[in-house]
Protein backbone atom coordinates (compact mmCIF):
# COMPACT_ATOMS: atom_id res chain seq x y z
CA UNK A 1 0.00 0.00 0.00
CA UNK A 2 1.30 3.34 -0.91
CA UNK A 3 0.22 6.45 0.74
CA UNK A 4 0.74 9.95 -0.52
CA UNK A 5 1.04 12.73 2.31
CA UNK A 6 0.41 16.76 1.02
CA UNK A 7 -1.04 19.43 2.26
CA UNK A 8 -1.74 23.35 2.90
CA UNK A 9 -2.32 24.45 6.86
CA UNK A 10 -2.93 28.07 7.67
CA UNK A 11 -5.98 29.79 8.86
CA UNK A 12 -6.28 33.39 6.83
CA UNK A 13 -7.78 36.22 8.72
CA UNK A 14 -9.38 38.30 5.57
CA UNK A 15 -10.05 41.90 7.96
CA UNK A 16 -6.27 41.89 9.10
CA UNK A 17 -3.44 43.83 7.36
CA UNK A 18 -1.23 41.32 7.39
CA UNK A 19 -0.20 39.20 3.86
CA UNK A 20 1.17 35.95 3.83
CA UNK A 21 4.18 35.44 2.04
CA UNK A 22 6.51 33.07 1.23
CA UNK A 23 8.88 33.56 4.23
CA UNK A 24 5.97 32.63 6.74
CA UNK A 25 5.21 29.17 5.40
CA UNK A 26 7.40 26.38 6.95
CA UNK A 27 7.81 24.15 3.67
CA UNK A 28 8.96 20.60 3.69
CA UNK A 29 9.58 18.07 1.34
CA UNK A 30 9.51 14.28 0.57
CA UNK A 31 11.65 12.47 3.74
CA UNK A 32 10.92 15.89 6.06
CA UNK A 33 7.57 15.46 5.66
CA UNK A 34 7.74 11.88 6.93
CA UNK A 35 10.14 13.16 9.72
CA UNK A 36 7.22 14.95 10.87
CA UNK A 37 5.04 12.02 12.45
CA UNK A 38 5.08 8.60 13.34
CA UNK A 39 3.79 7.41 10.76
CA UNK A 40 5.45 3.71 11.58
CA UNK A 41 3.24 3.79 14.43
CA UNK A 42 0.34 4.30 13.05
CA UNK A 43 0.32 2.50 10.11
CA UNK A 44 2.89 -0.63 10.36
CA UNK A 45 4.17 -1.49 7.07
CA UNK A 46 2.43 1.00 4.85
CA UNK A 47 4.46 2.97 2.08
CA UNK A 48 4.53 6.28 2.71
CA UNK A 49 5.19 9.20 0.20
CA UNK A 50 6.55 12.68 1.10
CA UNK A 51 5.39 15.03 -1.31
CA UNK A 52 5.34 18.73 0.73
CA UNK A 53 3.23 20.50 3.20
CA UNK A 54 3.13 24.40 4.05
CA UNK A 55 2.59 25.46 7.22
CA UNK A 56 2.27 29.00 8.05
CA UNK A 57 0.02 28.88 11.12
CA UNK A 58 -2.70 31.47 11.75
CA UNK A 59 -1.99 34.70 9.81
CA UNK A 60 -3.69 37.17 5.94
CA UNK A 61 -4.71 35.78 3.19
CA UNK A 62 -1.91 33.88 0.92
CA UNK A 63 -0.33 36.14 -2.17
CA UNK A 64 -1.36 34.36 -5.21
CA UNK A 65 1.90 33.39 -6.55
CA UNK A 66 2.80 32.21 -3.52
CA UNK A 67 -0.34 29.97 -2.95
CA UNK A 68 0.56 28.68 -7.11
CA UNK A 69 3.79 27.72 -6.73
CA UNK A 70 3.36 25.97 -3.85
CA UNK A 71 0.28 23.76 -5.36
CA UNK A 72 2.25 23.65 -8.27
CA UNK A 73 5.35 22.54 -7.08
CA UNK A 74 3.45 20.03 -5.01
CA UNK A 75 1.31 19.02 -8.14
CA UNK A 76 4.72 18.24 -10.07
CA UNK A 77 6.00 16.02 -6.79
CA UNK A 78 2.56 14.48 -6.79
CA UNK A 79 2.98 13.45 -10.44
CA UNK A 80 6.51 11.88 -10.13
CA UNK A 81 5.44 10.16 -7.16
CA UNK A 82 3.56 7.58 -9.50
CA UNK A 83 0.30 5.58 -8.69
CA UNK A 84 -1.04 5.96 -5.16
CA UNK A 85 -3.75 4.00 -3.34
CA UNK A 86 -4.24 7.03 -1.30
CA UNK A 87 -3.49 10.50 -0.02
CA UNK A 88 -3.27 11.90 3.08
CA UNK A 89 -4.12 15.61 3.45
CA UNK A 90 -2.83 17.34 6.11
CA UNK A 91 -4.81 21.05 6.46
CA UNK A 92 -6.16 23.63 8.32
CA UNK A 93 -9.90 24.50 6.66
CA UNK A 94 -9.50 27.95 6.47
CA UNK A 95 -6.77 28.86 4.31
CA UNK A 96 -7.86 32.06 1.90
CA UNK A 97 -6.10 33.23 -1.21
CA UNK A 98 -6.21 37.33 -2.28
CA UNK A 99 -8.77 37.63 -4.32
CA UNK A 100 -10.17 34.12 -4.63
CA UNK A 101 -12.06 32.01 -2.55
CA UNK A 102 -12.27 28.21 -1.04
CA UNK A 103 -8.57 27.53 -1.16
CA UNK A 104 -8.37 23.87 0.35
CA UNK A 105 -10.72 22.97 -2.23
CA UNK A 106 -8.74 24.33 -5.21
CA UNK A 107 -5.35 22.17 -3.19
CA UNK A 108 -7.81 18.79 -3.46
CA UNK A 109 -8.90 19.33 -6.39
CA UNK A 110 -5.51 19.82 -7.86
CA UNK A 111 -4.58 16.47 -6.05
CA UNK A 112 -8.25 14.86 -7.32
CA UNK A 113 -6.88 15.67 -11.22
CA UNK A 114 -3.59 14.26 -10.93
CA UNK A 115 -4.27 10.96 -8.67
CA UNK A 116 -7.95 10.49 -10.28
CA UNK A 117 -10.97 8.69 -8.97
CA UNK A 118 -10.02 5.07 -7.40
CA UNK A 119 -7.27 6.13 -4.52
CA UNK A 120 -8.83 7.47 -1.11
CA UNK A 121 -8.13 10.97 0.37
CA UNK A 122 -8.17 11.46 3.83
CA UNK A 123 -7.97 14.69 4.90
CA UNK A 124 -7.06 15.87 9.04
CA UNK A 125 -8.58 19.54 9.90
CA UNK A 126 -8.98 22.03 12.55
CA UNK A 127 -11.98 22.78 14.40
CA UNK A 128 -11.71 26.56 12.95
CA UNK A 129 -12.11 25.37 9.43
CA UNK A 130 -14.75 25.01 6.78
CA UNK A 131 -16.32 22.39 5.60
CA UNK A 132 -18.19 23.19 2.36
CA UNK A 133 -20.01 20.33 0.47
CA UNK A 134 -17.13 20.89 -2.62
CA UNK A 135 -14.85 19.48 0.30
CA UNK A 136 -16.50 16.72 1.27
CA UNK A 137 -17.43 15.51 -2.60
CA UNK A 138 -13.70 15.91 -3.31
CA UNK A 139 -12.68 13.88 0.04
CA UNK A 140 -13.55 10.28 1.10
CA UNK A 141 -13.03 10.81 4.65
CA UNK A 142 -12.11 13.77 7.23
CA UNK A 143 -10.97 13.99 10.49
CA UNK A 144 -11.63 17.20 12.69
CA UNK A 145 -10.50 18.03 15.99
CA UNK A 146 -12.73 17.27 18.99
CA UNK A 147 -10.86 20.14 21.24
CA UNK A 148 -10.59 23.60 21.70
CA UNK A 149 -7.60 24.16 22.62
CA UNK A 150 -6.81 21.69 20.11
CA UNK A 151 -5.35 19.49 22.80
CA UNK A 152 -5.89 16.86 20.73
CA UNK A 153 -3.91 17.80 17.39
CA UNK A 154 -1.57 14.85 17.67
CA UNK A 155 -4.67 12.22 17.83
CA UNK A 156 -6.59 13.94 15.01
CA UNK A 157 -3.99 13.53 12.66
CA UNK A 158 -3.51 9.83 13.53
CA UNK A 159 -7.33 9.14 13.08
CA UNK A 160 -7.46 10.49 9.64
CA UNK A 161 -4.06 7.81 8.51
CA UNK A 162 -5.50 4.85 10.64
CA UNK A 163 -8.95 5.04 8.73
CA UNK A 164 -7.37 5.74 5.54
CA UNK A 165 -5.06 2.17 5.69
CA UNK A 166 -8.63 0.74 7.49
CA UNK A 167 -10.71 1.80 3.73
CA UNK A 168 -8.17 1.13 1.48
CA UNK A 169 -7.98 -2.64 3.21
CA UNK A 170 -11.13 -2.89 3.12
CA UNK A 171 -11.88 -1.88 -0.41
CA UNK A 172 -15.11 0.09 -1.75
CA UNK A 173 -15.96 3.98 -1.12
CA UNK A 174 -17.60 5.09 2.45
CA UNK A 175 -21.30 6.10 2.10
CA UNK A 176 -20.81 10.51 2.62
CA UNK A 177 -23.26 12.72 4.92
CA UNK A 178 -23.26 16.24 5.06
CA UNK A 179 -24.64 19.22 6.80
CA UNK A 180 -24.29 22.64 6.39
CA UNK A 181 -25.14 24.29 10.14
CA UNK A 182 -26.16 27.93 9.69
CA UNK A 183 -23.77 29.31 12.39
CA UNK A 184 -20.50 30.71 12.54
CA UNK A 185 -19.12 31.53 15.88
CA UNK A 186 -15.53 32.18 16.76
CA UNK A 187 -13.41 29.95 18.84
CA UNK A 188 -13.62 32.11 22.15
CA UNK A 189 -17.46 31.13 22.28
CA UNK A 190 -16.76 27.60 21.25
CA UNK A 191 -14.08 26.21 23.64
CA UNK A 192 -14.63 22.73 24.76
CA UNK A 193 -12.99 23.63 28.23
CA UNK A 194 -16.58 24.87 28.46
CA UNK A 195 -20.30 24.19 28.17
CA UNK A 196 -22.21 24.29 25.63
CA UNK A 197 -19.37 23.10 23.05
CA UNK A 198 -17.90 20.54 25.81
CA UNK A 199 -21.44 18.34 25.49
CA UNK A 200 -21.79 19.35 21.84
CA UNK A 201 -18.49 17.95 20.88
CA UNK A 202 -18.83 15.04 23.77
CA UNK A 203 -21.50 13.93 21.35
CA UNK A 204 -19.45 12.67 18.47
CA UNK A 205 -17.79 9.54 20.04
CA UNK A 206 -21.23 8.07 21.71
CA UNK A 207 -22.63 9.01 17.63
CA UNK A 208 -19.71 7.27 16.31
CA UNK A 209 -19.93 4.36 18.48
CA UNK A 210 -24.39 4.04 17.93
CA UNK A 211 -24.21 3.92 13.82
CA UNK A 212 -21.43 2.07 13.26
CA UNK A 213 -19.48 5.31 11.84
CA UNK A 214 -15.90 5.38 10.20
CA UNK A 215 -15.72 8.70 11.94
CA UNK A 216 -17.36 11.69 12.90
CA UNK A 217 -16.55 15.51 11.67
CA UNK A 218 -17.59 18.84 13.59
CA UNK A 219 -16.45 22.51 12.72
CA UNK A 220 -17.70 25.17 13.68
CA UNK A 221 -16.09 27.33 10.37
CA UNK A 222 -13.97 30.29 10.50
CA UNK A 223 -15.21 33.20 11.99
CA UNK A 224 -12.55 35.90 10.58
CA UNK A 225 -12.74 35.18 7.13
CA UNK A 226 -15.70 36.41 4.63
CA UNK A 227 -16.58 33.68 2.17
CA UNK A 228 -20.11 32.17 1.43
CA UNK A 229 -18.22 28.94 2.76
CA UNK A 230 -17.58 29.90 5.85
CA UNK A 231 -20.27 27.85 8.53
CA UNK A 232 -20.47 25.48 10.76
CA UNK A 233 -20.76 21.89 9.41
CA UNK A 234 -20.99 18.32 10.20
CA UNK A 235 -19.68 15.38 7.74
CA UNK A 236 -20.08 11.44 8.78
CA UNK A 237 -18.58 8.81 6.94
CA UNK A 238 -20.27 4.97 6.96
CA UNK A 239 -20.51 1.78 4.75
CA UNK A 240 -24.21 1.84 5.55
CA UNK A 241 -25.69 5.25 3.93
CA UNK A 242 -28.95 5.40 6.46
CA UNK A 243 -26.39 5.28 8.95
CA UNK A 244 -24.04 8.69 7.97
CA UNK A 245 -27.24 10.58 7.68
CA UNK A 246 -28.62 9.35 10.85
CA UNK A 247 -25.42 10.07 12.42
CA UNK A 248 -25.19 13.62 10.65
CA UNK A 249 -28.46 14.71 12.11
CA UNK A 250 -28.53 14.16 15.12
CA UNK A 251 -25.10 15.96 15.69
CA UNK A 252 -26.25 19.17 13.72
CA UNK A 253 -29.81 19.18 15.80
CA UNK A 254 -27.70 19.10 18.51
CA UNK A 255 -25.27 22.02 17.27
CA UNK A 256 -27.87 24.10 16.41
CA UNK A 257 -30.22 23.77 19.32
CA UNK A 258 -27.38 25.34 21.55
CA UNK A 259 -26.26 27.83 19.27
CA UNK A 260 -27.50 30.58 21.48
CA UNK A 261 -25.74 29.22 24.61
CA UNK A 262 -22.13 29.78 23.42
CA UNK A 263 -20.31 32.38 25.26
CA UNK A 264 -16.61 33.46 25.84
CA UNK A 265 -14.43 30.76 27.54
CA UNK A 266 -13.48 33.19 30.18
CA UNK A 267 -15.59 33.93 33.33
CA UNK A 268 -14.86 37.66 33.42
CA UNK A 269 -14.45 39.62 29.89
CA UNK A 270 -15.31 42.61 28.20
CA UNK A 271 -14.18 46.39 26.98
CA UNK A 272 -10.27 47.21 27.83
CA UNK A 273 -11.09 49.34 30.03
CA UNK A 274 -13.08 46.60 32.12
CA UNK A 275 -9.99 44.86 32.24
CA UNK A 276 -8.07 47.34 33.51
CA UNK A 277 -10.66 47.99 35.96
CA UNK A 278 -10.38 44.49 37.17
CA UNK A 279 -6.57 44.46 37.53
CA UNK A 280 -7.31 46.98 40.05
CA UNK A 281 -9.21 44.71 42.01
CA UNK A 282 -6.28 42.51 42.48
CA UNK A 283 -7.46 39.16 41.45
CA UNK A 284 -5.09 36.33 42.16
CA UNK A 285 -1.79 37.10 39.83
CA UNK A 286 -0.41 36.74 37.46
CA UNK A 287 -4.11 38.43 35.68
CA UNK A 288 -3.75 37.21 31.91
CA UNK A 289 -5.42 39.35 29.52
CA UNK A 290 -6.58 38.50 26.38
CA UNK A 291 -5.73 41.58 23.57
CA UNK A 292 -8.62 39.37 21.48
CA UNK A 293 -8.82 41.66 18.56
CA UNK A 294 -5.14 41.41 17.66
CA UNK A 295 -5.01 37.46 18.17
CA UNK A 296 -1.95 36.02 16.18
CA UNK A 297 -3.23 31.90 16.55
CA UNK A 298 -5.97 33.54 14.73
CA UNK A 299 -4.39 35.23 12.05
CA UNK A 300 -4.16 39.04 13.28
CA UNK A 301 -0.77 40.94 13.06
CA UNK A 302 0.21 40.78 16.57
CA UNK A 303 1.31 44.72 16.09
CA UNK A 304 -1.39 46.49 17.16
CA UNK A 305 -0.53 48.75 19.97
CA UNK A 306 -4.44 49.77 21.00
CA UNK A 307 -3.69 47.46 24.30
CA UNK A 308 -0.80 49.79 25.37
CA UNK A 309 -1.88 53.15 23.88
CA UNK A 310 -4.96 52.51 26.12
CA UNK A 311 -3.20 51.39 29.51
CA UNK A 312 -0.88 54.24 29.05
CA UNK A 313 -3.85 56.73 29.20
CA UNK A 314 -5.10 55.04 32.87
CA UNK A 315 -3.20 57.02 35.00
CA UNK A 316 -4.71 54.88 37.71
CA UNK A 317 -2.67 52.03 36.31
CA UNK A 318 0.48 53.92 35.99
CA UNK A 319 0.29 55.51 39.65
CA UNK A 320 -0.45 52.10 41.35
CA UNK A 321 1.82 49.03 41.69
CA UNK A 322 0.27 47.05 38.93
CA UNK A 323 3.37 45.88 36.86
CA UNK A 324 1.99 45.08 33.10
CA UNK A 325 3.47 43.34 30.94
CA UNK A 326 2.83 42.95 27.15
CA UNK A 327 3.91 39.45 25.47
CA UNK A 328 5.09 39.21 22.39
CA UNK A 329 4.01 42.46 20.39
CA UNK A 330 5.40 41.82 16.63
CA UNK A 331 8.01 44.33 15.71
CA UNK A 332 11.75 42.36 13.74
CA UNK A 333 13.35 46.25 13.82
CA UNK A 334 12.86 46.59 17.32
CA UNK A 335 13.89 43.44 18.28
CA UNK A 336 17.14 43.72 15.84
CA UNK A 337 17.75 47.98 17.12
CA UNK A 338 17.77 46.13 20.61
CA UNK A 339 19.91 43.49 19.90
CA UNK A 340 22.80 46.27 18.19
CA UNK A 341 22.38 48.37 21.51
CA UNK A 342 22.86 45.39 23.53
CA UNK A 343 21.19 44.71 26.98
CA UNK A 344 21.48 48.27 29.15
CA UNK A 345 20.97 50.33 26.29
CA UNK A 346 18.24 52.93 25.82
CA UNK A 347 16.56 52.78 22.62
CA UNK A 348 14.42 56.03 21.92
CA UNK A 349 12.01 54.97 19.13
CA UNK A 350 8.63 54.09 18.59
CA UNK A 351 7.21 50.33 18.78
CA UNK A 352 4.72 47.90 17.24
CA UNK A 353 2.05 49.30 14.63
CA UNK A 354 4.88 48.27 11.52
CA UNK A 355 1.92 47.14 9.62
CA UNK A 356 -1.47 47.72 11.09
CA UNK A 357 -1.81 51.30 12.66
CA UNK A 358 -5.70 51.48 12.39
CA UNK A 359 -5.73 51.39 16.06
CA UNK A 360 -2.52 52.91 17.07
CA UNK A 361 0.43 54.77 15.98
CA UNK A 362 3.69 52.97 17.42
CA UNK A 363 4.27 53.95 20.79
CA UNK A 364 7.12 56.01 21.42
CA UNK A 365 9.41 56.64 24.27
CA UNK A 366 12.38 55.68 25.94
CA UNK A 367 12.87 51.87 26.08
CA UNK A 368 15.57 50.48 28.17
CA UNK A 369 16.28 46.92 26.41
CA UNK A 370 16.29 44.63 29.62
CA UNK A 371 16.69 40.86 28.10
CA UNK A 372 17.63 39.61 24.02
CA UNK A 373 16.60 36.42 24.12
CA UNK A 374 17.57 34.21 21.05
CA UNK A 375 15.64 31.63 19.30
CA UNK A 376 16.56 27.83 18.04
CA UNK A 377 19.10 29.29 15.10
CA UNK A 378 20.75 31.33 18.32
CA UNK A 379 19.65 34.38 16.28
CA UNK A 380 17.84 37.25 18.19
CA UNK A 381 14.36 36.30 18.55
CA UNK A 382 12.90 38.63 21.51
CA UNK A 383 13.51 41.83 23.56
CA UNK A 384 12.64 42.83 26.74
CA UNK A 385 11.91 46.53 26.86
CA UNK A 386 11.00 48.65 29.75
CA UNK A 387 9.68 52.06 29.22
CA UNK A 388 6.30 54.55 30.07
CA UNK A 389 5.93 52.59 33.09
CA UNK A 390 4.98 49.12 31.37
CA UNK A 391 7.00 46.65 30.38
CA UNK A 392 7.11 44.97 26.44
CA UNK A 393 8.56 42.15 24.87
CA UNK A 394 9.07 42.52 21.16
CA UNK A 395 9.18 39.73 19.06
CA UNK A 396 11.02 39.35 15.40
CA UNK A 397 7.86 36.39 14.25
CA UNK A 398 3.83 36.61 14.79
CA UNK A 399 4.36 33.63 17.17
CA UNK A 400 2.23 33.66 20.27
CA UNK A 401 3.75 34.72 23.91
CA UNK A 402 3.15 30.94 25.07
CA UNK A 403 5.66 27.76 25.81
CA UNK A 404 7.03 26.27 23.26
CA UNK A 405 5.84 22.61 24.24
CA UNK A 406 2.00 23.82 24.50
CA UNK A 407 -0.31 21.08 24.23
CA UNK A 408 -2.81 23.30 22.47
CA UNK A 409 -0.46 23.43 19.41
CA UNK A 410 1.11 21.69 16.44
CA UNK A 411 4.75 20.93 16.78
CA UNK A 412 6.60 24.13 14.73
CA UNK A 413 3.74 26.56 15.55
CA UNK A 414 5.19 28.08 18.04
CA UNK A 415 9.01 29.46 16.81
CA UNK A 416 10.89 31.52 19.35
CA UNK A 417 12.09 31.44 22.80
CA UNK A 418 10.35 29.87 25.98
CA UNK A 419 7.87 33.54 27.71
CA UNK A 420 10.52 35.28 29.87
CA UNK A 421 9.60 34.69 33.64
CA UNK A 422 6.67 36.54 34.38
CA UNK A 423 6.76 35.63 38.25
CA UNK A 424 7.34 39.63 39.00
CA UNK A 425 4.26 40.88 37.28
CA UNK A 426 0.47 41.47 38.11
CA UNK A 427 -1.07 41.31 34.48
CA UNK A 428 0.49 39.57 31.47
CA UNK A 429 -1.73 40.57 28.11
CA UNK A 430 -1.42 38.55 25.38
CA UNK A 431 -2.21 38.02 21.73
CA UNK A 432 -4.65 35.44 21.70
CA UNK A 433 -7.77 34.73 22.19
CA UNK A 434 -8.67 31.75 24.84
CA UNK A 435 -5.90 30.95 27.08
CA UNK A 436 -4.30 27.42 25.71
CA UNK A 437 -3.50 25.02 27.91
CA UNK A 438 0.09 26.00 29.43
CA UNK A 439 -1.35 29.34 29.72
CA UNK A 440 -3.83 28.80 31.46
CA UNK A 441 -1.52 26.53 33.73
CA UNK A 442 0.46 29.79 34.56
CA UNK A 443 -2.33 32.58 34.65
CA UNK A 444 -3.92 32.72 38.60
CA UNK A 445 -6.91 34.61 36.87
CA UNK A 446 -7.90 35.65 33.15
CA UNK A 447 -9.54 38.46 31.46
CA UNK A 448 -10.38 38.29 27.89
CA UNK A 449 -10.20 41.97 26.42
CA UNK A 450 -12.94 42.23 23.36
CA UNK A 451 -10.43 44.41 21.48
CA UNK A 452 -10.35 45.75 17.88
CA UNK A 453 -8.37 44.36 15.14
CA UNK A 454 -8.00 41.59 12.43
CA UNK A 455 -10.38 39.02 15.18
CA UNK A 456 -12.39 41.44 16.58
CA UNK A 457 -14.68 39.17 18.47
CA UNK A 458 -17.21 41.60 18.09
CA UNK A 459 -19.12 41.03 14.44
CA UNK A 460 -20.61 43.99 14.09
CA UNK A 461 -17.15 45.87 14.12
CA UNK A 462 -16.18 43.58 10.64
CA UNK A 463 -17.56 44.47 7.22
CA UNK A 464 -18.67 40.77 5.86
CA UNK A 465 -20.20 40.97 2.33
CA UNK A 466 -19.88 37.22 1.02
CA UNK A 467 -21.11 35.03 3.85
CA UNK A 468 -24.19 33.26 2.95
CA UNK A 469 -27.21 34.56 4.80
CA UNK A 470 -29.18 34.23 6.87
CA UNK A 471 -26.54 33.11 9.45
CA UNK A 472 -26.86 33.17 13.09
CA UNK A 473 -25.71 35.53 15.00
CA UNK A 474 -26.23 38.13 12.02
CA UNK A 475 -29.98 36.92 11.67
CA UNK A 476 -31.54 35.28 14.94
CA UNK A 477 -34.63 34.17 12.99
CA UNK A 478 -33.24 31.01 11.00
CA UNK A 479 -35.86 28.38 9.27
CA UNK A 480 -32.55 25.74 9.60
CA UNK A 481 -32.11 22.99 7.12
CA UNK A 482 -30.93 20.31 8.88
CA UNK A 483 -31.66 17.83 6.68
CA UNK A 484 -28.00 15.40 5.89
CA UNK A 485 -27.71 15.39 2.32
CA UNK A 486 -25.61 12.68 0.56
CA UNK A 487 -23.03 13.69 -1.01
CA UNK A 488 -21.23 11.19 -3.74
CA UNK A 489 -17.67 10.76 -4.67
CA UNK A 490 -15.43 12.85 -6.99
CA UNK A 491 -15.48 11.31 -10.68
CA UNK A 492 -13.68 13.12 -13.73
CA UNK A 493 -17.13 13.33 -15.19
CA UNK A 494 -18.87 15.26 -12.46
CA UNK A 495 -15.72 17.44 -12.22
CA UNK A 496 -16.13 18.45 -15.81
CA UNK A 497 -19.88 19.30 -15.37
CA UNK A 498 -19.39 21.63 -12.97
Amino acid sequence: MRIAVCGIHIESSTFTEHVTTRDDFEVRRGDEVLALFPLDEWAPGVEFVGILTANAGAAGPIQTDVYDALENEMAQRLRDAGPVDGVWLEMHGAAHVQGRRDAEEHWLRRVREIVGAEPILSGSFDTHGNMSEELVRLLDLAAFHRHAPHIDSAQTRERAVRNLVSVVKHGGRPHKAWVRIPVLLPGERTSTVVEPAKTVFGQLLPTIDKHNLIDAAMCVGFFWADEPRNAAGVFTSAWHADDAVTAAESLAKTFWEHRKQFQIVSEHYGTLDEALDFALTRPARPLFVSDSGDNVTAGATGDITYAIHHALKRHDILDSSVRILFGGVWDPETVQAAADAGEGAVLRRGIGALVDSRYGAPVDGEWTVLQILLGPDSKPTEAVLRGNGVDVTVRSNRAPFARTDDAGFPPGIVRGPEPIDIAEYDVVVVKNGYLFPAQAEDAGSAFMAITPGGTDLDHGRLEYTAISRPLYPWDETIDANLTARLVPAWTADRAEAN
